[in-house]
């Protein structure tokens, strides 16, 4: 595990089983990419948004930064240019930019720097360390 994740995972006291990352915990961690990405985020999946308020990320509907959990949904805004994260890797090839997974009872940042650099959006150093470029 790199240092950095170590000690992420240790301040947002992360104790995992295997399977999905809790909405919780991942809307803390999107939470650190979008306060160096905008400060806010786009999302429409109900349960997701939920945990992101409560981890008091702003939703806005015009930013350019999206959560997004459909395949369709990630193929037309990849043409949008607009930055995606999502829960599952396999949706980087589909033009989502960033993943947010578990791997081994740990979350995992997948980074597609393709997506990452159409969607125009400057990244801050420590997701573009921490997270494992594809």
């Amino acid at each position: 595990m790199k240092p950095l994740l170590a000690i992420f995972a240790a301040v947002l006291g992360l104790s995992l089983s295997a399977g999905e990352l809790p909405a919780d915990t991942t809307a803390k961690i999107v939470k650190v990419i979008v306060n160096g990405a905008g400060g806010k985020i786009n999302c429409r999946d109900s349960a997701m948004k939920t945990a992101l308020e409560s981890a008091n990320v702003p939703t806005d509907g015009s930013s350019s930064v999206i959560w997004s959990s459909a395949p369709g949904e990630i193929k037309m805004l990849k043409g949008q240019h607009k930055l995606i994260i999502c829960s599952r890797s396999e949706f980087l090839a589909m033009g989502a930019a960033i993943a947010i997974t578990e791997d081994g009872g740990k979350p995992k940042i997948y980074l597609h720097p393709g997506n990452i650099a159409a969607s125009g959006i400057t990244l801050s150093d420590a997701v573009l360390k921490i997270g494992e470029k594809l």
